[in-house]
């Protein structure tokens, strides 16, 4: 039995050395990480009764950037103090439009009394994903609204950021997409940000937000079908 089992041995051996062999030795799948530096989180204000103004956005150059500072600036809304720490959170720590997109991500709940947590991202450096946790202290909660927001710093080779907070994911594309050439929004967009307000398929109609607005940005999809 012993020699049965040596002629075995020496038969796999032999099999495995054999660069003529059939026999595949398995390699262990590459790991795809996320570098510290493709996504880097921009520490903003995290709750401010402002943030009710403004809505989820990439700014892909620093004439976008600068506008939209403007505009925040020109913003009745805010408390001033709120104001001047969310400006001054991101000037000081300036982006290379180049090689980076800006995005800030507006987060809406109906009770301030949930709290919120942000998990670090993961990933790979073409598709990100960030988990947030929401905690809600008692099965009521208080009725008062409550705003969020995030900014980070993205590479411009990212695809796409996933912000999943447990009820829904929403996917960010990390590009300015445009309408299509007939000047309609593509049917895999199921919904988008048309300049001025949100918009999302229902069933067989499109409905949006009644905003009124005085100038308008650029159109954006915010969720595009899987």
């Amino acid at each position: 039995m012993f020699r049965s089992f040596l002629s075995f041995t020496l038969l796999l051996l032999f099999t495995a050395c054999n660069p003529n062999s059939s026999i595949l030795i398995s390699q262990p799948p590459i790991k795809k990480v996320l570098d510290e530096d493709t996504i880097v989180r921009i520490p903003i204000p995290f709750k401010e009764s402002g943030y009710s103004h403004i809505t989820t956005k990439l700014y892909t150059s620093q004439k976008d950037f600068t506008t939209f500072l403007e505009k925040v600036k020109q913003q009745r809304y805010w408390q001033e103090r709120a104001k001047t720490n969310f400006i001054s959170s991101l000037k000081i720590n300036p982006i290379d439009f180049t090689k980076y997109n800006l995005l800030i991500y507006t987060i809406k709940e109906n009770s301030g009394s949930t709290k919120l947590t942000i998990d670090p991202p993961k990933g790979d450096n073409a598709h990100v994903e960030i988990n947030i946790n929401r905690e809600t202290a008692n099965e009521i909660g208080t009725a008062d609204m409550a705003y969020y927001a995030l900014a980070y710093k993205i590479k411009k080779s990212v695809i796409d950021i996933t912000f999943d907070n447990g009820v829904k994911k929403e996917i960010i594309l990390n590009n300015n997409i445009q309408l299509g050439s007939d000047g309609k929004v593509p049917k895999e967009c199921l919904a988008w940000y048309d300049g001025c307000n949100d918009c999302m398929r229902k069933a067989q109609e499109v409905v949006c937000t009644e905003r009124y607005c005085v100038h308008h940005d650029k159109f954006r999809c915010t969720k595009w079908k899987n």
